[in-house]
């Protein structure tokens, strides 16, 4: 039993790795798109909202190197899971890696917020 257990987690970690990868490689692309075509992501606003929006230049200027500072480091956790399922352990390392994947993830969101406030009516 414990074998098979092992065998799933094996499996399952490069997954969820590859999963962590191109969700962070799509918000690189995202935020770059967003910044290049002047258009609000609707990965970060839906359509309605979008609408509501009173400085759209100013929100993409604000959010959008975020976005991709946010996927840079999702993209990088990708490549450490990686190497520490492949190549050789991290250890303790991984510990760091996480703490600093949820403080970018928590600032990211507080960021977001913030600029939707900001520059959306009726938000919050």
């Amino acid at each position: 039993m414990e074998r098979r257990d092992m065998d799933l987690n094996t499996i399952m970690m490069p997954v969820l790795d590859a999963v962590i990868a191109m969700m962070g490689v799509y918000l690189i692309f995202a935020g770059w798109k967003m910044k290049k075509t002047n258009e609000i992501s609707v990965l970060l606003i839906a359509e309605e909202e979008r609408k509501k929006c009173k400085n759209k230049e100013r929100f993409i200027q604000d959010i959008y190197w975020k976005e991709m500072t946010f996927g840079v480091v999702m993209t990088i956790v990708a490549v450490l899971g990686f190497i520490n399922e492949f190549v050789t352990k991290l250890g303790k390392f991984n510990y760091i890696e996480l703490a600093v994947f949820l403080l970018v993830f928590i600032w990211f969101q507080h960021e977001l917020v913030a600029a939707r406030g900001k520059y959306l009516s009726n938000f919050r």
